[in-house]
């Protein structure tokens, strides 16, 4: 008995010993796993603390290999965030302007342009603009040209100003400035061939609700009657009917609008429309088939989408996605379907809805995680994946997904 009461008196303190370290590493994953990590590269005028969240490494349900994959391709000249990009007539892609390297007013600003050639997967530069700028409006006209507008310039305030690109001569020339320097903001190219921008945050940060129209014919902006709230980070979608509609909006932190405006170019007039079921900003839409909207994501870690019919005016619920995504990309592929790729938080993997069930299935992991970046679904059906945040640092890597 004494033999075995001195064992468990030998026992007993590195039992104590052993539990205390089994507890002390589980509060210490619980403390790590808990803290998230905060996005870089945070736009001027707020934080994107409302979205800081957990890098995307296990997340569940697996990826589904049917779905499609991610290669590498040919890398930008200039790492690239907040840039756009458009496809042109002839198939090959045009990338203008965004953030480089740096922060605040140390930040590089980009005047440069350049063009991706699919056949050969190879990109070379072409003209550069007048004027630095990011997050600018970018618009393919009907002749082929493209208009650049607005954006942030490298005072880091909206600029008014405006040029065209000739794809014949690879040169920029000025067009009329904007009434109002604007940035964060839509614009799209309507059925006549004016271009539409639409609300923004002006160099005071503060939200806009006014609207203008640029005329090729005139090389002239005018200002269309205004929205009903002022409006940034929102999207705008030309409807099938030749009709605009814009969804949400609002600054870095909440609140965000659920509400939605449509505007009719025919008698410049806004009209309210439906609801969503929250409010959103930084989130995605995209025109389906059959001309319905897909709204998906937003600040705040949204994880939902509806799909808005505009000829009921309402919003129907789908299905979430696996995790949230803000300032992600979306595109409609040739068979429908909807891709969406990256966001806020160092997103790593793409999902794909599908119309007719209202789901969404998460896609193979891409090479890199970003954000603030672009897409665009080539003549093969492919999409180009193009720069914006990574894990890293900006990104001039480009992929490519396969369906």
């Amino acid at each position: 008995m004494r033999a075995t009461l001195r064992t468990a008196n030998v026992q007993i303190p590195k039992l104590i010993k052993l539990t205390a370290f089994i507890w002390t590493v589980s509060l210490f994953i619980v403390i790590v796993a808990c803290g998230g990590n905060s996005s870089t590269g945070n736009s001027a005028g707020g934080s994107d603390s409302s979205d800081s969240v957990l890098i995307e490494s296990g997340e569940k349900p697996a990826p589904d290999d049917s779905q499609g994959e991610f290669i590498l391709v040919d890398e930008m000249k200039a790492a690239r965030q907040l840039h756009s990009a458009i496809k042109l007539p002839d198939g090959r892609i045009f990338v203008v302007g965004g953030r480089g390297p740096g922060a605040n007013l140390n930040n590089t600003v980009y005047e440069s342009a350049e063009l991706y050639d699919s056949e050969l997967d190879e990109w070379t530069l072409t003209g550069s603009m007048v004027d630095q700028r990011h997050d600018l409006c970018a618009s393919l006209l009907q002749d082929g040209k493209v208009l650049a507008a607005g954006g942030r310039g490298k005072l880091n305030m909206a600029i008014p100003t405006a040029e065209v690109w000739d794809p014949e001569t690879g040169e920029w020339s000025q067009t009329e400035n904007l009434n109002i320097g604007r940035d964060y903001m839509p614009c799209l190219t309507l059925d006549d061939g004016r271009v539409m921008i639409i609300g923004g945050e002006e160099r005071d940060y503060a939200l806009e609700a006014t609207a203008e129209l640029w005329d090729p014919s005139t090389g002239k902006w005018s200002q269309t009657t205004p929205m009903s709230a002022p409006r940034a980070r929102h999207t705008a979608t030309l409807l099938d009917d030749g009709r605009v509609l814009v969804t949400g909006g609002g600054k870095l932190d909440p609140p965000y609008e659920k509400t939605s405006e449509i505007y009719d170019p025919a008698n410049d007039t806004w009209v309210a429309g439906a609801e969503m079921s929250t409010g959103r900003a930084s989130h995605s839409a995209v025109k389906l088939s059959d001309g319905s909207v897909l709204v998906v994501g937003g600040r705040g870690k949204k994880l939902t989408s509806e799909v808005y019919n505009p000829l009921t005016d309402t919003w129907t619920k789908v299905g979430n996605t696996e995790i949230p995504r803000s300032e992600a990309f979306a595109v409609r592929m040739l068979d429908g379907r909807v891709l969406i790729t990256g966001g806020i938080g160092l997103r790593i993997s793409g999902e794909i809805f599908d119309p007719d069930t209202g789901d969404w299935t998460r896609t193979l992991d891409m090479h890199d995680t970003r954000y603030r970046h672009q897409m665009i679904v080539l003549d093969s059906g492919k999409i180009l994946v193009i720069g914006g945040n990574g894990k890293e640092g900006l990104l001039a890597e480009t992929e490519l997904f396969t369906p």
